[in-house]
């Protein structure tokens, strides 16, 4: 799955021998830089798919180097309710992420119907990831990182973009994920990938 700013110098291949595997291969001026891609980390044993992919996506980000960086979700007042604040958020500097993780749950069916699946689930993540950062602007959030320190959270004083992780199996190549502009940049990226 891409997003709609693909480049051309960025390609990715499926080993045929071994379909889990990925050899990532970008040309940079220094010449091709090649990397084989492990699969994605499996989710967690007697857990619901979807918050097994939240999590599973948390365990990576902080696995590889991002404990300081990679907080958890909160709670936010909205009217009568509460708003969940992303399913998780990547915060350096001044820029923020806000990710949203969806999961197939059942059986995918045929290539025509789960593109059209896809295609609805990542213009629903891309509505949550904008509303997320609209009540982080307008009232301040604790957020606990991956080594379980609060911080205190002002939306305003970060520039934000939405990232889109979703966890599915049978993604075919040629899905390209769109939605409508939501006001900030935004990518989509298989739980894969």
């Amino acid at each position: 799955m891409t997003d709609q700013s693909t480049t051309p110098s960025l390609w990715r291949f499926v080993d045929q021998d071994d379909p889990t595997g990925l050899t990532l291969i970008v040309d940079t001026p220094q010449g091709p830089y090649v990397r084989q891609i492990p699969p994605a980390m499996p989710r967690p044993a007697g857990v619901e798919p979807g918050i097994g992919a939240e999590e599973a996506a948390h365990v990576a980000a902080a696995t590889w180097g991002l404990p300081d960086f990679v907080f958890c979700s909160a709670l936010a007042s909205k009217g009568s309710g509460q708003r969940e604040l992303g399913d998780r958020l990547l915060l350096s500097g001044g820029r923020g992420t806000v990710v949203q993780v969806k999961s197939r749950t059942i059986k995918p069916k045929a290539d025509p119907e789960e593109r059209t699946w896809i295609q609805k689930v990542t213009a629903k993540a891309m509505r949550q990831a904008k509303g997320t950062v609209r009540t982080l602007r307008l009232q301040p959030a604790d957020m606990i990182n991956g080594r379980d320190r609060t911080l205190p959270l002002k939306g305003e004083a970060y520039e934000w973009m939405a990232g889109f992780l979703l966890d599915h199996d049978q993604v075919s190549a040629d899905t390209v994920a769109t939605w409508e502009h939501i006001g900030m940049p935004a990518l989509a990226l298989t739980r894969r990938d």
